[in-house]
């Protein structure tokens, strides 16, 4: 037998000091009855009440309040096989893991707090069927669509900066990646996430939003950083800044959040944009996915235990019926 919530079973411990004061109120009441009858009186007068009923009526009362507390915790046993429709959205992320992402400008940096983030967004994403893809110049499928958010939640934090050959934005190759993974959605709502600092090299991405628009794919977009900027580290192979980022003439290169760029994706797909740590944060994001109507995306046959609580519930109540139907009258003179 199993609880599904065992940790009402410590409400028994507050049937310790109910009997405490059950006893000390019997006792209390004996020593007053003593003041007015003695021993060899009440041993004539008293035919029933005396301290058998006591006793036996505070034992159902602490009954009924165990056999309650145990219904609370809702025992369970046995199993029983049902078939679950699952209901939700088809959502891929596409997360930038450019150089540019290892700016500071949010800490611990911009890929961590990303990372941060679509984790948080996926906690409250119940049933919907998600995916990731990394891109830089070119883009991959970190996690595939899935059921399963713990997992996906894992592969989202083991993703890292791009290897140096593929350094450099392209949003286009992210979205085209994005549009394959939900080519064989059920679901007529699909969503893309699109988490990036917005600093496209390439300058593809008008088409590609384009098609996106024809397919009737949501997509919203997160600005990670400063509007202001930030240098790029260069880290060695302990995450240690070993020195920053220059352009051909020596200068240091600062990573600006292209906003516009963004914020125009957005409004192309019917989307919004936001910018992660900015006063209205990310809750409007989460508000309105909320808001979409789920479709059925799979079908599972998962077993659930069987709740077995009215066992204790009902015998709960028949002993308070018992209770309450004990007569407390306790003086009866003896015949004779």
């Amino acid at each position: 037998m199993t609880f599904a919530y065992p940790n009402a079973l410590f409400l028994l411990l507050l049937l310790i000091p109910f009997a405490v004061l059950a006893i000390h109120n019997y006792r209390k009441k004996r020593r007053i009855l003593r003041e007015f009858v003695s021993a060899e009186a009440e041993e004539r007068v008293v035919v029933r009440g005396g301290r058998e009923i006591d006793f036996f009526k505070t034992a159902l009362l602490l009954a009924v309040f165990a056999l309650a507390i145990t219904a609370l915790a809702r025992p369970q046993w046995g199993e029983r096989f049902e078939s679950v429709n699952i209901r939700g959205l088809e959502i891929v992320f596409l997360l930038d893991t450019s150089a540019s992402m290892n700016a500071q400008d949010l800490p611990p940096s911009r890929l961590e707090a990303a990372k941060n983030l679509v984790s948080a967004v996926v906690d409250v994403l119940r049933t919907d069927r998600v995916s990731l893809v990394n891109f830089a110049a070119a883009a991959y499928v970190q996690c595939p669509p899935t059921l399963d958010h713990e997992a996906f939640k894992l592969l989202a934090q083991s993703s890292s900066l791009s290897p140096e050959e593929e350094q450099g934005t392209d949003f286009a190759k992210a979205f085209a990646l994005g549009s394959r993974l939900l080519g064989g959605s059920r679901s007529s709502q699909q969503v893309m996430i699109l988490i990036s600092d917005g600093e496209d090299q390439e300058g593809n991405w008008p088409e590609a939003v384009r098609e996106l628009r024809k397919r009737q794919v949501t997509v919203f977009t997160v600005g990670v950083g400063a509007p202001g900027g930030a240098p790029i580290p260069i880290l060695d192979g302990t995450g240690r800044t070993v020195g920053w980022k220059k352009d051909r003439q020596g200068n240091m290169v600062r990573s600006r959040l292209d906003e516009d760029t963004l914020a125009r994706i957005a409004a192309e797909c019917s989307g919004q944009y936001y910018r992660l740590g900015a006063v209205a944060g990310i809750p409007p994001l989460l508000g309105i996915l909320r808001t979409y109507e789920r479709q059925q995306l799979a079908r599972r046959v998962q077993r659930r235990k069987i709740d077995r609580f009215a066992y204790p519930l009902l015998l709960a109540v028949l002993l308070l019926a018992t209770e309450m139907a004990l007569s407390d009258r306790r003086i009866a003179w003896r015949k004779g």
